[in-house]
Protein backbone atom coordinates (compact mmCIF):
# COMPACT_ATOMS: atom_id res chain seq x y z
CA UNK A 1 0.00 0.00 0.00
CA UNK A 2 2.85 2.21 0.64
CA UNK A 3 4.55 1.61 -3.23
CA UNK A 4 1.05 2.73 -4.62
CA UNK A 5 0.39 5.53 -2.31
CA UNK A 6 3.88 6.87 -3.09
CA UNK A 7 3.46 6.05 -6.78
CA UNK A 8 0.51 7.82 -6.72
CA UNK A 9 1.82 10.92 -5.50
CA UNK A 10 4.50 10.56 -8.25
CA UNK A 11 1.69 10.51 -10.94
CA UNK A 12 -0.60 13.50 -9.69
CA UNK A 13 2.77 15.60 -9.77
CA UNK A 14 3.00 14.51 -12.97
CA UNK A 15 -0.98 15.53 -13.60
CA UNK A 16 0.05 19.03 -12.27
CA UNK A 17 3.24 19.43 -14.54
CA UNK A 18 0.88 18.68 -17.17
CA UNK A 19 2.83 15.85 -18.77
CA UNK A 20 -0.20 13.06 -18.53
CA UNK A 21 -1.47 11.77 -21.63
CA UNK A 22 -4.74 10.46 -20.35
CA UNK A 23 -6.77 11.78 -17.55
CA UNK A 24 -5.71 9.85 -14.57
CA UNK A 25 -7.67 10.47 -10.83
CA UNK A 26 -5.47 9.79 -7.99
CA UNK A 27 -6.79 7.01 -5.39
CA UNK A 28 -5.59 8.61 -2.04
CA UNK A 29 -7.75 6.77 0.33
CA UNK A 30 -8.73 3.72 -1.21
CA UNK A 31 -5.22 1.48 -1.95
CA UNK A 32 -6.75 -0.86 0.41
CA UNK A 33 -8.74 -1.98 -2.47
CA UNK A 34 -6.72 -2.16 -5.02
CA UNK A 35 -3.96 -4.30 -3.00
CA UNK A 36 -6.33 -6.22 -1.44
CA UNK A 37 -8.36 -7.58 -4.57
CA UNK A 38 -4.42 -8.31 -5.86
CA UNK A 39 -3.57 -9.96 -3.17
CA UNK A 40 -6.65 -12.41 -3.24
CA UNK A 41 -5.51 -13.18 -7.41
CA UNK A 42 -4.08 -17.14 -7.34
CA UNK A 43 -2.15 -18.82 -9.82
CA UNK A 44 -3.58 -18.61 -13.06
CA UNK A 45 -6.61 -16.05 -12.23
CA UNK A 46 -6.84 -12.83 -14.39
CA UNK A 47 -7.90 -9.42 -13.24
CA UNK A 48 -8.88 -7.23 -16.35
CA UNK A 49 -9.30 -3.28 -14.63
CA UNK A 50 -9.67 0.04 -16.87
CA UNK A 51 -8.69 1.69 -13.36
CA UNK A 52 -4.98 2.96 -13.52
CA UNK A 53 -3.87 2.56 -9.60
CA UNK A 54 -5.73 -1.18 -9.82
CA UNK A 55 -3.07 -1.86 -12.82
CA UNK A 56 -0.33 -0.63 -10.94
CA UNK A 57 -1.96 -2.55 -7.90
CA UNK A 58 -0.94 -6.00 -10.28
CA UNK A 59 2.43 -4.95 -11.25
CA UNK A 60 3.14 -4.03 -7.75
CA UNK A 61 1.84 -7.58 -6.81
CA UNK A 62 3.57 -9.61 -9.51
CA UNK A 63 6.75 -7.79 -8.43
CA UNK A 64 6.93 -6.04 -11.91
CA UNK A 65 9.74 -2.90 -12.54
CA UNK A 66 7.25 0.43 -12.28
CA UNK A 67 9.18 2.24 -14.41
CA UNK A 68 7.32 1.48 -17.58
CA UNK A 69 4.21 2.14 -15.80
CA UNK A 70 5.08 5.54 -15.17
CA UNK A 71 6.78 5.93 -18.61
CA UNK A 72 3.16 4.70 -20.57
CA UNK A 73 1.18 7.61 -18.52
CA UNK A 74 3.72 10.21 -20.45
CA UNK A 75 3.95 8.68 -23.84
CA UNK A 76 1.54 6.66 -25.14
CA UNK A 77 4.19 4.25 -27.27
CA UNK A 78 5.52 2.64 -23.64
CA UNK A 79 1.54 2.03 -23.52
CA UNK A 80 -0.65 -1.04 -24.35
CA UNK A 81 -2.25 1.82 -26.78
CA UNK A 82 1.05 1.89 -28.74
CA UNK A 83 3.14 0.50 -31.31
CA UNK A 84 5.73 -0.74 -28.73
CA UNK A 85 5.71 -3.62 -26.64
CA UNK A 86 5.23 -3.15 -23.84
CA UNK A 87 6.46 -5.78 -20.93
CA UNK A 88 5.05 -4.49 -17.77
CA UNK A 89 1.40 -5.44 -18.95
CA UNK A 90 2.53 -9.05 -20.20
CA UNK A 91 0.87 -11.91 -18.87
CA UNK A 92 1.99 -12.88 -16.06
CA UNK A 93 -0.20 -13.84 -13.08
CA UNK A 94 -3.58 -12.43 -13.97
CA UNK A 95 -1.65 -9.26 -16.18
CA UNK A 96 -3.78 -8.56 -19.44
CA UNK A 97 -1.92 -6.73 -22.52
CA UNK A 98 -5.22 -5.28 -23.58
CA UNK A 99 -6.07 -1.38 -24.15
CA UNK A 100 -7.66 0.57 -20.88
CA UNK A 101 -10.52 0.93 -23.24
CA UNK A 102 -11.13 -3.01 -23.56
CA UNK A 103 -10.26 -3.17 -19.85
CA UNK A 104 -12.96 -0.86 -18.69
CA UNK A 105 -15.61 -3.47 -20.38
CA UNK A 106 -17.18 -6.57 -17.76
CA UNK A 107 -18.15 -7.79 -21.23
CA UNK A 108 -14.16 -8.38 -21.40
CA UNK A 109 -14.20 -10.46 -18.15
CA UNK A 110 -17.37 -12.28 -19.04
CA UNK A 111 -14.85 -13.68 -22.41
CA UNK A 112 -12.42 -14.30 -20.25
CA UNK A 113 -14.65 -16.10 -18.08
CA UNK A 114 -16.37 -18.32 -20.04
CA UNK A 115 -13.23 -19.89 -21.84
CA UNK A 116 -11.84 -20.45 -18.28
CA UNK A 117 -14.96 -21.93 -17.83
CA UNK A 118 -14.27 -24.41 -20.89
CA UNK A 119 -10.93 -25.28 -19.73
CA UNK A 120 -12.37 -26.28 -16.31
CA UNK A 121 -9.27 -25.68 -14.60
CA UNK A 122 -11.01 -23.88 -11.87
CA UNK A 123 -9.29 -20.47 -12.42
CA UNK A 124 -11.43 -16.83 -12.04
CA UNK A 125 -11.54 -13.75 -13.87
CA UNK A 126 -11.82 -11.00 -11.58
CA UNK A 127 -13.62 -7.56 -13.13
CA UNK A 128 -12.77 -4.48 -10.98
CA UNK A 129 -14.94 -1.25 -11.94
CA UNK A 130 -16.21 1.99 -10.55
CA UNK A 131 -19.20 2.51 -8.83
CA UNK A 132 -20.49 4.02 -12.51
CA UNK A 133 -19.28 0.34 -14.59
CA UNK A 134 -22.22 -1.17 -12.72
CA UNK A 135 -24.94 1.63 -13.75
CA UNK A 136 -23.45 1.26 -17.38
CA UNK A 137 -25.67 -1.14 -20.32
CA UNK A 138 -22.17 -2.94 -20.52
CA UNK A 139 -22.67 -4.25 -16.97
CA UNK A 140 -26.21 -5.17 -17.56
CA UNK A 141 -25.32 -7.15 -19.91
CA UNK A 142 -22.31 -8.63 -18.65
CA UNK A 143 -24.20 -10.11 -15.27
CA UNK A 144 -27.22 -11.19 -17.47
CA UNK A 145 -24.56 -13.27 -19.31
CA UNK A 146 -22.44 -14.42 -16.00
CA UNK A 147 -25.31 -15.79 -14.13
CA UNK A 148 -27.25 -17.16 -17.29
CA UNK A 149 -24.20 -19.34 -18.24
CA UNK A 150 -22.94 -19.56 -14.27
CA UNK A 151 -19.84 -18.21 -14.99
CA UNK A 152 -16.10 -18.27 -12.96
CA UNK A 153 -15.99 -14.53 -12.81
CA UNK A 154 -15.84 -12.00 -9.74
CA UNK A 155 -17.40 -8.13 -9.91
CA UNK A 156 -15.07 -6.15 -7.84
CA UNK A 157 -16.81 -2.53 -7.48
CA UNK A 158 -14.61 0.34 -5.94
CA UNK A 159 -17.37 1.84 -4.19
CA UNK A 160 -16.21 5.45 -3.86
CA UNK A 161 -19.57 6.87 -4.28
CA UNK A 162 -20.81 5.14 -1.18
CA UNK A 163 -24.27 3.29 -2.59
CA UNK A 164 -26.04 0.53 -1.32
CA UNK A 165 -26.88 -2.60 -2.37
CA UNK A 166 -28.63 -5.06 -2.25
CA UNK A 167 -28.23 -8.90 -1.34
CA UNK A 168 -28.04 -9.25 -5.45
CA UNK A 169 -27.53 -7.37 -8.03
CA UNK A 170 -28.29 -8.01 -11.36
CA UNK A 171 -28.91 -11.42 -10.14
CA UNK A 172 -25.92 -11.70 -8.90
CA UNK A 173 -24.94 -11.89 -5.13
CA UNK A 174 -23.25 -8.89 -3.36
CA UNK A 175 -20.47 -9.54 -0.95
CA UNK A 176 -20.05 -6.20 0.94
CA UNK A 177 -16.75 -5.18 2.27
CA UNK A 178 -14.62 -2.36 4.59
CA UNK A 179 -12.70 -1.27 1.69
CA UNK A 180 -10.37 0.83 3.64
CA UNK A 181 -9.58 -2.45 5.69
CA UNK A 182 -7.01 -4.16 3.20
CA UNK A 183 -7.07 -8.35 4.74
CA UNK A 184 -11.30 -7.67 4.78
CA UNK A 185 -10.93 -6.99 0.96
CA UNK A 186 -8.13 -9.48 0.68
CA UNK A 187 -10.72 -12.06 2.47
CA UNK A 188 -14.24 -10.93 0.90
CA UNK A 189 -12.13 -10.99 -2.79
CA UNK A 190 -10.38 -14.80 -1.90
CA UNK A 191 -14.06 -15.71 -1.15
CA UNK A 192 -15.95 -14.76 -4.20
CA UNK A 193 -12.90 -16.08 -6.04
CA UNK A 194 -13.54 -19.46 -4.08
CA UNK A 195 -16.96 -19.63 -4.82
CA UNK A 196 -16.77 -18.82 -8.54
CA UNK A 197 -13.43 -21.18 -8.98
CA UNK A 198 -15.87 -24.15 -7.56
CA UNK A 199 -18.57 -23.59 -9.83
CA UNK A 200 -21.10 -21.22 -7.70
CA UNK A 201 -21.45 -18.93 -10.57
CA UNK A 202 -20.46 -15.00 -10.44
CA UNK A 203 -20.26 -13.04 -7.19
CA UNK A 204 -20.14 -9.23 -6.90
CA UNK A 205 -17.63 -7.64 -4.45
CA UNK A 206 -18.68 -4.45 -2.52
CA UNK A 207 -15.76 -2.41 -1.68
CA UNK A 208 -17.24 0.29 0.28
CA UNK A 209 -14.72 3.43 0.48
CA UNK A 210 -13.56 7.33 -0.25
CA UNK A 211 -11.33 9.09 -1.43
CA UNK A 212 -8.56 11.54 0.80
CA UNK A 213 -6.62 14.56 0.58
CA UNK A 214 -4.84 14.07 3.67
CA UNK A 215 -4.00 11.51 6.66
CA UNK A 216 -7.75 10.84 8.38
CA UNK A 217 -8.70 8.23 10.39
CA UNK A 218 -10.19 5.79 7.68
CA UNK A 219 -6.85 6.22 6.21
CA UNK A 220 -6.29 2.74 5.26
CA UNK A 221 -2.33 2.59 5.74
CA UNK A 222 -2.68 4.47 9.43
CA UNK A 223 -5.66 1.63 10.00
CA UNK A 224 -3.08 -1.28 9.06
CA UNK A 225 -0.43 1.08 10.70
CA UNK A 226 -2.02 0.96 14.60
CA UNK A 227 -3.20 -2.97 13.39
CA UNK A 228 0.29 -3.71 13.16
CA UNK A 229 1.49 -2.12 15.99
CA UNK A 230 -0.92 -3.45 18.22
CA UNK A 231 -0.08 -7.04 17.03
CA UNK A 232 3.58 -6.57 18.27
CA UNK A 233 5.15 -5.34 14.91
CA UNK A 234 8.23 -3.00 15.88
CA UNK A 235 7.52 0.85 14.68
CA UNK A 236 11.11 0.30 13.54
CA UNK A 237 10.41 -2.45 10.92
CA UNK A 238 7.63 -0.20 9.66
CA UNK A 239 9.45 2.53 8.92
CA UNK A 240 12.38 0.46 7.48
CA UNK A 241 9.17 -1.00 5.06
CA UNK A 242 7.98 3.04 3.97
CA UNK A 243 12.17 3.94 3.35
CA UNK A 244 11.81 0.29 0.98
CA UNK A 245 8.92 1.84 -0.48
CA UNK A 246 10.43 5.43 -1.26
CA UNK A 247 13.60 4.00 -2.78
CA UNK A 248 11.38 1.71 -5.05
CA UNK A 249 9.02 4.28 -6.45
CA UNK A 250 12.21 6.65 -7.07
CA UNK A 251 13.88 4.05 -8.88
CA UNK A 252 10.51 3.60 -11.27
CA UNK A 253 10.83 7.55 -11.46
CA UNK A 254 14.25 7.78 -12.49
CA UNK A 255 13.92 4.58 -14.88
CA UNK A 256 10.51 6.16 -16.56
CA UNK A 257 12.43 9.90 -17.24
CA UNK A 258 15.46 7.27 -18.74
CA UNK A 259 13.15 5.82 -21.05
CA UNK A 260 12.01 9.04 -21.80
CA UNK A 261 15.39 10.56 -22.80
CA UNK A 262 16.38 7.14 -23.90
CA UNK A 263 19.23 7.48 -21.14
CA UNK A 264 21.11 5.27 -18.41
CA UNK A 265 19.01 5.84 -15.15
CA UNK A 266 21.07 7.24 -12.92
CA UNK A 267 21.73 6.20 -9.46
CA UNK A 268 19.09 7.04 -6.59
CA UNK A 269 21.02 8.23 -3.86
CA UNK A 270 19.21 8.18 -0.49
CA UNK A 271 19.35 10.81 2.30
CA UNK A 272 20.85 9.64 5.65
CA UNK A 273 17.08 9.44 7.22
CA UNK A 274 13.94 9.80 5.61
CA UNK A 275 11.54 11.61 7.14
CA UNK A 276 8.49 9.34 8.08
CA UNK A 277 5.63 10.17 6.06
CA UNK A 278 3.81 8.38 8.51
Amino acid sequence: MWVLRLLDMAVEELRIDGRLNQPVQAAFGQEAVAIGTAAALRPGDLMTTGIIHLQHAQQIACALPLGPAIAALIEPEFGPDGEAEAPFVASVRGLSAFSSALQQSPLLAVGHAYGKQLVDDGRVTVCAMETRDVKSADFAEAAHIAVSWQLPVVFVVENASQDAYAAECHGIPVLSVDGNDVEAVRDSVAEAVRRAGAGEGPVLVQARTQRSNGVASMDPLVIERQRLIGAGINAGHLYELERRARHLVAEAEAQAKAMLAEEQPEPIREPEVWPAAS
